[in-house]
């Protein structure tokens, strides 16, 4: 967590940003990003796209995946990094080796059983998303539509539409979840 906030603090101020600055370009409040930056708290995924968006970065850049840059197009199952574990019993894996180049963002999100991706990710970016269920199944809310997925079922929508995703496998659900950079 330290790290991260190090990171988008160097990065932000690389760019010539105020805390204040990146909390209007974010539509995050000052007091997060301070919390962020000094590493007393780590942000949704949502939270960290949105500043890496105002930073002109990268969610991978921002949690240092380009420290470990190899330009390898390979990443083994073992090599898989942990992006974040929320309270709700989701977990996200970033899936590939940070690219500069990258215009999709691959993750693996597994649910714990009646786990939720609530403080994960929330869907008010302007690009597009894609799941695949990889193991149980799983129910993705698109503005008040359900949509039940189980094992080998995908799913693509625009990032807005997106209400919830939970669990409702008695059981772990792993999915694949990939965004695409964000629509101009």
């Amino acid at each position: 967590m330290d790290k991260l906030g190090k990171r988008i603090k160097q990065r932000r101020e690389a760019v010539g940003l105020t805390l204040s600055g990146l909390s209007k370009a974010s539509g995050s409040s000052l007091s997060l990003l301070s919390q962020i930056e000094h590493g007393k708290t780590y942000p949704s995924l949502h939270t960290l796209k949105n500043i890496a968006v105002a930073l002109n970065s990268s969610v991978g850049t921002l949690i240092g995946e380009q420290e470990n840059l190899s330009h390898n197009p390979f990443m083994g199952f073992n090599e898989r990094k942990l992006v974040k574990q929320t309270e709700w019993g989701a977990s996200l894996f970033m899936l590939t080796h940070y690219s500069p180049s990258q215009s999709i963002e691959p993750y693996m999100v597994r649910l714990e059983n009646r786990g939720t991706c609530q403080g994960l990710v929330e869907g008010s970016r302007r690009a597009q998303e894609f799941c695949h269920v990889l193991a149980g199944s799983i129910e993705i809310d698109l503005r008040g539509r359900p949509f039940i997925l189980k094992q080998g079922d995908s799913l693509i929508f625009d990032s807005y539409e997106l209400n919830s995703i939970v669990n409702i496998h008695d059981g772990i659900s792993d999915f694949l979840w990939i965004f695409s950079q964000e629509k101009r």
